[in-house]
Parts: C-alpha cells; structure tokens; sequence
C-alpha cells in the first residue's frame, strides 16, 4: 500500500467514527429527551425544577462527551503504537 492510500483511509476512518459518535450521540440525547417530556407530562409536582434540570443535563451531556474523549484517546494512543514500529 502507498503512502497517499494509508492517508487516504486514515482520513476516512477518521471520519467515520466521528460520524458514528455524532449518530450515538443523537440517539442518547434524543432519548433522555423523551424521557424527560414523559417525566415532566406525567409529573403532578410542581417543585423546585432548577436542581434536578441540573442533574438530567449532567446524564445527558457527560456520557457523550466522554466517549469522545476516549475515542480519542484509544486513537491517539494507536497512532503512536503504529509510528514506533
């Protein structure tokens, strides 16, 4: 395999897995979403919402953002395991 064809699909896969983590991403957050419209339809409290808005964005954001980091991580430490043989 060429240079330019290893780049090539570097990039590619690259930008899959960034597509793949978009589409996951979408799903999570689309389904806490509905969760939380279901919640607040069928609640009959009317209490402090402040707190626990907090802690529904906190499940919602975090899982994602996570898992792009550790994608990134597992990439970055794969591409260094590959420069060094």
């Amino acid at each position: 395999m060429s240079e330019t064809s290893v780049a090539l699909a570097e990039g590619e896969t690259r930008h899959a897995m960034i597509r793949v983590w978009m589409a996951i991403s979408a799903i999570w957050v689309a389904f806490w979403l509905c969760m939380a419209a279901l919640v607040i339809v069928t609640s009959e409290t009317s209490g402090p919402l402040v707190s626990q808005l907090r802690l529904f964005a906190l499940i919602v954001m975090v899982p994602p953002v996570v898992l792009l980091a550790l994608g990134a991580a597992f990439r970055f430490g794969f591409e260094t395991l590959l420069r060094k043989k």
